[in-house]
């Protein structure tokens, strides 16, 4: 699924939750394209009755700073963007003063940043009942 609009809030990554479990096929995590989104998402699985990450785990990109605020804490991935920033700025200045070969693609790894909104997936036998899902863990 897309995640389309400019809404900078949780209220954009709500909506998407909802629509996941609509589909009423279970799933135990959801990997967000940005923490904000994920922190909209968990307000729609806690609606819906389900914990985090006891039933679904919740996982964010960015690491913005309220990632470590959000209940329960966001996990997410960082990105080392000052080195990021580093390496961008140097290849600047060795193209500018012809220095160095051409790299086409740098790659810089990210830090998974474990906080508690993941867990073991859970064992869980789901069954639906009239319209409903209903999960026992």
């Amino acid at each position: 699924m897309q995640i389309e609009g400019t809404d900078s809030s949780p209220n954009i990554g709500y909506p998407f939750g909802k629509e996941l479990l609509a589909r009423r096929k279970p799933f135990t995590a959801l990997f967000a394209y940005n923490d904000i989104s994920a922190i909209g998402s968990i307000w729609a699985f806690r609606e819906a009755g389900l914990r985090v990450p006891e039933d679904i785990s919740v996982v964010g990109f960015d690491d913005i700073s309220g990632a470590a605020f959000a209940n329960p804490g966001l996990s997410t991935v960082r990105q080392p963007l000052i080195r990021m920033g580093q390496i961008a700025a140097q290849t600047v200045v060795d193209h500018i003063e012809g220095r160095g070969e051409y790299v086409p693609e740098i790659a810089i790894e990210p830090e998974f940043v474990q906080r508690a909104s993941t867990g073991p997936a859970p064992s869980r036998n789901v069954k639906e009942k009239s319209g409903e899902i209903h999960v026992s863990v």
